[in-house]
């Protein structure tokens, strides 16, 4: 209770913060003409977003599964992963063709001295953002947190991108900057934040995995009484969860005692390739010749067969 506690005002805390900046980098953007101020104050709202997401993301992961929702939520984090990623690109394209559109048509004076006061309280409010975050993330494998927590990150870069461009508009008069600054951001965002959109969607579509199944299939097919496997399924519906389903031929007709033994035997092997959860069909070799990854999803989802040998 206290650690959700704990969780619930960091999470609100960082809200806050963003608020503050988005409003404030929308106000003295339009009075300094800073396209740059504009795009990063975008960015921050779309963090707005991404935050409450995650948040939610995080209470609908902790739910324990139904009879009616068996799996229960734990496709919240992926999907909120997916929903972030997406919100945030949308964003930045738009952003990009108004900054594009600014640097051709618009030639209107930057207020160089607003740039660098509004930007620093930005950088100091994502820099405390990010390390909130940072406290949140349960591991490494925390794809909704990590996604975050790159996105406030990536803020604190750009604030101090747009301090240095007040500088050099402050210095120099050059007010050119602020637009090519403005292109150089959104394409940056972009260009970081797509390996997290594919991340999540092959996730939520069940159609990646980083398990060596080859691998796999060896380690199992060494273990005493198991003549092959065929007709497996491997899915990882959230950085936590790793899912196994497959068929496996006996070498020897056994009692149930002895296959609950060896199925035992291979979810200890499973467990290695942090796979946490199994469904194996214990089958007789009649179906030695079935292929490792059934042919008619090879067809449809263009993936890979194997047959074992007699």
């Amino acid at each position: 209770m206290q650690e959700n506690l704990k969780t619930n005002f960091k999470f609100a805390g960082i809200i806050f913060l963003n608020i503050v900046i988005v409003l404030a980098e929308i106000y003295y953007g339009v009075i300094s003409n800073s396209i740059t101020l504009i795009v990063d104050a975008l960015h921050n709202f779309s963090d707005i977003i991404s935050v409450i997401i995650s948040f939610v993301a995080v209470i609908f992961s902790k739910k324990t599964p139904t009879i009616s929702r068996t799996f229960g939520y734990i496709r919240a984090e992926m999907m909120a992963t997916f929903v972030n990623a997406l919100i945030l690109i949308g964003v930045m394209i738009y952003v990009l063709l108004e900054a594009i559109d600014s640097l051709i048509l618009n030639h209107t004076e930057v207020n160089g001295t607003i740039m660098i006061f509004v930007a620093t309280i930005a950088l100091i409010a994502n820099g405390i953002s990010a390390y909130l975050l940072l406290t949140l993330r349960r591991n490494k494998e925390d794809i909704n947190i990590q996604s975050a927590y790159l996105h406030f990150l990536a803020d604190s870069l750009l604030s101090l991108g747009v301090i240095l461009g007040g500088i050099t508009i402050y210095l120099f008069d050059v007010y050119l900057i602020d637009k090519i600054l403005g292109i150089f951001f959104a394409l940056y965002i972009i260009y970081s934040t797509f390996p997290l959109l594919k991340q999540s969607f092959l996730s939520l579509m069940d159609i990646e995995h980083k398990i060596d199944i080859q691998e796999l299939e060896k380690k199992i097919l060494e273990i005493d009484g198991v003549r092959s496997l065929h007709d497996i399924h491997i899915i990882e519906p959230s950085p936590q969860h790793s899912f196994f389903y497959g068929h496996l031929v006996l070498k020897d007709e056994l009692s149930i005692n002895e296959i609950d033994i060896l199925i035992e035997k291979i979810e200890t092997e499973l467990k290695q390739f942090n796979i946490n959860h199994s469904v194996i069909q214990p089958e007789s070799p009649k179906n030695i010749d079935q292929p490792l990854i059934k042919e008619k999803l090879c067809q449809q989802n263009n993936l890979y067969s194997t047959k074992k040998p007699g």
